[in-house]
């Protein structure tokens, strides 16, 4: 072009990604390069999720999924804190022990790569139905498993139902049901077994007989339930353990249902942490139930009663949360 000078020829121009250089015209394109992502934690979707301090939990309370969309980079972190607590098992019924806790344990695990992990969250076990004491007695059923379903999964138990007529053994578990009367004892804790322990054996009820009665208390993630201590006082349910991955506050989880007490017994309270309380005597009979989201064992049954309800408690149902550190290591 007339009045061009030759240095014109020799610079590159760039229109719309694609970079033209002097008089050779040796094209390159940037068209397939990766976008920039700016430094970050590792990002996820999934449960109900709230943001603290330096950290973001996502909190499942039934059947789900973790969606992992973004790996940390540049100084974040892709390790992951979580809580997996199951559900609590099911009071017994006359004269009985208390449920055990759900399995508690915690865990870190590593992100490597986006994608989905499967969430699973135990439902507490069944209270005993019927406490006539005959042949045709029903029992109560251990809690359900909660499980993180990662490449090195990590799941916990269900907790044990506690003993009653013709199963009078509290039953093993996360941790174990309470023993019904007469000394029957608990059931063991932390079955299967994990390292470390994810709960604790139920306590024996009191080898004493009529007019009062009295049962153990199922086991919990912080303590053994207690055996009955007389025959007129009922065994607690053992204490939960404390977590504080949700909000940043801890918070009581996995606490054993009380014992059930006969005429002029006292009930077991249950464990904190949601532990249901034991029945007693026309005060109602009824276990109390353990509590949602806590894995609590329920609470034994005093039954039968002629006015009352007099089933187990039900065991509270489990959780598990998630734990994501928003800000760099």
């Amino acid at each position: 072009m007339p009045g061009r000078s030759a240095k014109a020829n020799n610079r590159g121009s760039d229109f719309f990604g694609l970079f033209v250089s002097g008089k050779d015209r040796d094209f390159r394109t940037f068209k397939n390069a990766t976008a920039w992502e700016a430094p970050g934690p590792l990002e996820a979707v999934g449960g109900s999720v709230q943001t603290y301090g330096n950290y973001k939990s996502h909190t499942f309370t039934s059947l789900g999924t973790f969606t992992v969309t973004k790996l940390g980079s540049a100084g974040y972190s892709n390790d992951i804190d979580i809580l997996v607590v199951a559900g609590g098992g099911g009071g017994g019924g006359r004269h009985a022990g208390g449920g055990g806790a759900g399995g508690f344990r915690t865990a870190t695990r590593t992100i490597s790569s986006t994608g989905d992990i499967t969430v699973t969250v135990g439902a507490g076990g069944n209270g005993a139905a019927s406490s006539s004491g005959g042949s045709g007695q029903t029992q109560g059923t251990n809690g359900g498993i909660s499980d993180f379903i990662h490449a090195s999964p990590i799941q916990s138990a269900g907790g044990g139902y506690g003993g009653n007529p013709y199963q009078a053994t509290g039953q093993p578990g996360g941790s174990g049901g309470g023993g019904q009367i007469q000394n029957n004892p608990g059931g063991a804790g932390n079955t299967p077994p994990v390292s470390p322990p994810q709960g604790n054996p139920g306590g024996s009820g009191h080898p004493g007989g009529a007019p009062s009665y009295a049962a153990g208390g199922g086991g919990g993630a912080g303590g053994a339930g207690s055996p009955a201590p007389a025959n007129n006082q009922a065994g607690a349910g053992g204490p939960g353990a404390a977590n504080n991955y949700q909000t940043g506050s801890n918070q009581t989880y996995a606490g054993g249902g009380g014992g059930a007490g006969w005429s002029g017994c006292n009930p077991g309270p249950g464990g904190p942490g949601g532990g249901g309380a034991g029945g007693v005597h026309n005060a109602p009979g009824a276990g109390q139930n353990g509590g949602a989201n806590t894995g609590g064992g329920g609470g034994g049954s005093s039954g039968p009663e002629n006015s009352n309800p007099d089933s187990g408690g039900n065991g509270g149902s489990g959780i598990v949360i998630v734990r994501i550190r928003t800000t760099p290591t």
